[in-house]
């Protein structure tokens, strides 16, 4: 009896031990149908809220398994279907492929970290003498001297040609740094300007050659390109500017003097590629492990808990929650990218549509999105919000109703006192004149910049500006006509 109860024991035992494991893979299933599921519906309700046109995303796990990949909508004035094969501009992203670009320059001696830039480009002087103590590594950290305002001086003009990088590099001559060489993190363009023809002049090639047959190819980014020529030959189309919320065709075209820090086009699967490098799992003999882990090593703090390496973001280094990522926006895309050491999740977010106030959409979809791949509470993405566009359109209103006001006094004929009339006037002309520029002072960005990442605001200030001088001048006339 108790053998006969012993062998069933065991019996129920090895039942139950092979009923459990045989339900362990179809419920570890259900779990990534779940997260992918909830990722699905989070890139779908951004894209609807935010009325984006066209998106591709591309998750990897550990070894690199392709653990989603989905696109959506459409691209370009033709309305393309968008497929994990197709390119869009990845911006900033640029940045970090310029950088890695570099970094194997450094890794086969090419190129010294700590050399002065005017070791490689003698023809780039400053005025202020200080060209000398900015060394490649300044440039790759973003320590240089040069600010954001004059980096976006140079950026997003629309040259095409082989000499577009040199040209704009030597545009940099007239400029004042606004920090010493090594002081403080100023986040510019123009360092990758210069790191771009840098590269020309060490290596024979221009800028695109280089990258497709060094950067590119190896990685076998496929639908990659560094240049107009080959990114509309890959398939790519321009993407879609935003105003007042709404997708317009872009009026921005492709930069290829913007290459090295921001118009690099490539597609999800390419994409794919270099996050797989960044998690160490890229071609044998692309780069060394010692160098790729100084191109991530954090080199200086930019916020709490934020720090910029040589061309890459780091993000809580050193913890269970450090991320490597980037940014990257034009005037007609934004994307995201990002590897995270500790659970091997990496990912990229590519997205044809920008305005500068919708950016933090997109860096809180991406961190939903590591929040769902981490089984955390993820953060709700921030609905879409043209409160600023609604204040602007308000003040405008309130400026057409001041004109139709004063109008109907000098019909009327109930004029104001001199004295404080032309005051006024000229207080309201002075303010018309000095609007653009404190926009510009207040954003640190030229107008173009403006103009481009901001379409439907620029416009309004500029309408904005003409209703003030408008008022401005119909005050001083009630003024003066008093007198008569």
């Amino acid at each position: 009896m108790a053998f006969l109860q012993s062998s069933l024991l065991k019996i129920i035992l090895v039942l139950f031990l092979f009923t459990s494991f045989s339900y362990l893979p179809e419920n570890s299933a259900s779990a990534e149908e779940d997260i992918e599921a909830k990722i699905e519906k989070a890139i779908k309700d951004y894209l609807e809220d935010y009325q984006v046109p066209g998106a591709s995303v591309a998750i990897v796990h550990n070894n690199n398994k392709l653990f989603f990949s989905k696109s959506w909508g459409v691209t370009g004035e033709i309305k393309e279907e968008v497929t994990e094969q197709t390119p869009f501009t990845i911006g900033s992203i640029s940045k970090s492929l310029t950088g890695m670009a570099i970094m194997k320059l450094a890794d086969n001696g090419t190129i010294r970290l700590d050399a002065s830039i005017q070791e490689y480009l003698p023809w780039l002087k400053l005025n202020n003498g200080k060209a000398g103590e900015i060394t490649v590594e300044r440039l790759l950290a973003q320590t240089s001297g040069f600010s954001t305002y004059d980096g976006l001086a140079l950026s997003d003009k629309e040259l095409t040609g082989r000499n577009a990088i040199k040209n704009q590099v030597k545009k940099l001559s007239e400029v004042e740094l606004t920090a010493a060489p090594g002081e403080k993190h100023q986040y510019s363009n123009a360092n990758f300007l210069i790191l771009g023809a840098m590269l020309e002049e060490l290596t024979g090639m221009s800028y695109a050659e280089y990258m497709e047959q060094h950067i590119f190819q190896p990685l076998g980014m496929k639908n990659a390109a560094a240049n107009k020529e080959d990114s509309y030959k890959n398939g790519y189309l321009s993407g879609y500017q935003s105003w007042f919320g709404m997708p317009v065709k872009s009026s921005v075209a492709y930069d290829d003097a913007g290459a090295p820090y921001g118009y690099i086009t490539s597609s999800s699967a390419d994409m794919v590629q270099f996050v797989k490098l960044l998690s160490g799992k890229g071609p044998d003999h692309f780069i060394s492990d010692k160098t790729l882990d100084l191109f991530m090593a954090p080199q200086v703090q930019t916020g709490e808990d934020r720090y910029y390496g040589l061309g890459i973001r780091i993000s809580n280094p050193n913890t269970p929650k450090e991320m490597i990522w980037h940014s990257g926006s034009t005037p007609d895309s934004h994307a995201e990218v990002f590897y995270i050491p500790e659970t091997g999740w990496g990912g990229v977010i590519l997205t044809n549509k920008n305005h500068i106030l919708e950016e933090d959409g997109l860096y809180y979809l991406k961190n939903h999105i590591i929040s769902l791949l981490n089984g955390d509470e993820p953060d709700q993405v921030p609905d879409h919000s043209l409160t600023i566009q609604y204040i602007m359109v308000g003040g405008f209103l309130l400026l057409v109703i001041l004109l139709i006001y004063l109008w109907k006094r000098l019909r009327t004929q109930k004029y104001l006192k001199k004295g404080m009339g032309v005051f006024l006037g000229m207080l309201i002309i002075g303010l018309s004149a000095a609007l653009a520029p404190l926009f510009t002072f207040s954003t640190s960005s030229p107008w173009h910049s403006i103009s481009a990442f901001a379409p439907d605001i620029a416009l309004l200030t500029i309408l904005a500006v003409i209703m003030l001088a408008i008022n401005g001048l119909l005050v001083i006339t009630l003024a003066f006509k008093s007198t008569r």
